[in-house]
Parts: C-alpha cells; structure tokens; sequence
C-alpha cells in the first residue's frame, strides 16, 4: 500500500502580519523580523516583517546574507516588494515605494538549502539587524 502523497501550500500571496515576532521598535526607527514557519531537508519557509518606526513614510531595504547552503530564494508579498540577488548568497528585498508611518510589509520567503540552517548569516533592515524568531 503505497502512503498519500504530501502536498504543500505556497506561501500566502496576501501580506498577514497579525503575529509577527515583537518588534522593539524605537521612534524614528526600521525593524524587521525574521520568523521561520516551516522546515524540511531541502527548504524552508519564512516570513519577514518589516516595520516603519517613523513618523513619515520612508522607503527600506533589507539585505539578507546567507550561507553557501542556500542555493535560492523566493519571495511572495503584496504588491511594492522587489528582490534582487547582488552577489553569491546575498539577497536584497526593497520596497517599491514609500511605507507609510508606523506601517508594516510583510514578505513569505522560500529558501531552498542544500544543509539544516533555518537563518541567514546576516539579516538587516536599513543597516540595522533584524530580530531573529
């Protein structure tokens, strides 16, 4: 008796933010946070919220870093979300044009891997570090 195949959801075009990680967001400030929602030996799945501390609307750019292991990314948002890879392992995620004040984006990413590492090496959010959950 052969077992059911398993079959797996894309992630969600629509950008769900209602449970990201907490953000200790300081005024005047971009955070992102950076939560894996599922793994398995090839690839996993996460999602990236980023946060427009300010009190204007701003543009942001997050710069993800990865091992050698990652061998792609992809990414799946709302509209106004752009990703660009700018070196071996090195991907960039922008937004399209300007978050609003105190606004959110968030972004579901799929990263195959030929290791066990659910973390980029380096995540950042305008220069500043992403909070890892």
């Amino acid at each position: 008796m052969s077992e059911p195949s398993r079959r797996e959801a894309e992630p969600s075009e629509s950008p769900d933010v209602s449970d990201p990680p907490s953000l200790a967001v300081d005024a005047g400030e971009f955070a992102a946070s950076y939560l894996v929602t599922f793994s398995v030996t090839d690839y996993y799945r996460a999602r990236l919220v980023v946060h427009n501390g300010t009190d204007q609307p701003a543009g942001w750019v997050v710069d993800l870093r990865f091992t050698s292991e990652v061998t792609g990314v992809r990414a799946a948002s709302g509209p106004g979300v752009s990703m660009s890879i700018k070196g071996a392992g090195w991907y960039q995620l922008s937004g399209t044009g300007l978050l609003p004040a105190s606004g959110r984006q968030a972004v579901y990413l799929r990263i195959s891997r030929t290791g066990n590492r659910n973390y980029p090496a380096q995540c950042t959010v305008n220069g500043s570090a992403c909070a890892m959950g």
